[in-house]
């Protein structure tokens, strides 16, 4: 019996969720919730990395351009609070999109 793409993505956030610790979830649903909301299809939160920031602990989360999208790769960032799960910070919506339209040429020029 073969494992379909969401039992396999199930896996791999549980993993991920023993590995990171009981926040990373919440902290990869808001932040895929934010690129749903403020950004475009093709992009979608890589894996939060935990940081300290003045005496405040916070994951920095990759905002990744999808390989359906042009091709794998960083595109700008979002910072949530580990407590409270608020968005921080971010990227500028601007810079995101132009490095993924970037991206995307480059991949497409190489192909």
């Amino acid at each position: 019996m073969s494992i379909d793409k969401y039992q396999l993505a199930e896996k791999t956030l549980v993993r991920y969720e023993k590995l990171y610790g009981p926040n990373f979830r919440k902290v990869f649903s808001v932040a895929n919730g934010y690129i749903s909301r403020e950004l475009t299809d093709g992009m979608v939160a890589g894996i939060p990395q935990k940081t300290l920031l003045k005496q405040k602990e916070l994951w920095v989360v990759p905002i990744v351009l999808t390989k359906k999208a042009g091709g794998y790769g960083e595109i700008g960032a979002i910072l949530i609070d580990d407590l409270s799960h608020a968005i921080v910070g971010a990227s500028a919506k601007e810079e995101v999109l132009q490095k993924a339209e970037l991206l995307f040429n480059e991949k497409a020029k190489a192909a």
